[in-house]
């Protein structure tokens, strides 16, 4: 999982300086009892034609995959934003709690890497957002 994570945050900061921030970058598992994580992305600068923005991103993040990465990984989802959906308000949320440091203390902090909040939706188990602290030193 580490090295999951590191690799993925490594590929989206080279993405961003190339392109612009993402408004949203978690990863989402759906199922807690086979956990494969979903990379769940918005942009406001992503392609119209999906299957050209698909193409970009997988090409960016899977260069560094290993097997083992791509064992753990189940797919690259973009959503549009500004939508009301329930998984794009509660991703919001996570990443504006985690970016506030409200989950610092929360049971599955690795030293400072990255936190894994349990929801009850359906569509997102698991969150892990990739954002920074806005506090971090």
């Amino acid at each position: 999982m580490y090295n999951l994570v590191v690799k993925i945050k490594k590929a989206l900061a080279e993405i961003e300086a190339e392109k612009g921030n993402f408004t949203i970058k978690c990863l989402v598992a759906k199922n807690p009892d086979d956990i494969q994580w979903d990379l769940v992305l918005a942009a406001d600068w992503f392609e119209a034609d999906k299957m050209k923005r698909l193409e970009y991103l997988a090409s960016k993040i899977f260069k560094d995959f290993d097997a083992d990465c791509m064992s753990q990984f189940s797919a690259i989802i973009t959503l549009d934003a500004q939508s009301n959906t329930e998984l794009v308000t509660l991703l919001k949320r996570v990443q504006d709690n985690y970016s506030h440091g409200v989950y610092k203390n929360i049971e599955y902090y690795d030293d400072g890497l990255f936190v894994i909040v349990e929801t009850k939706s359906q569509f997102a188990h698991k969150v892990l957002p990739l954002d920074e602290y806005a506090t971090a030193a």
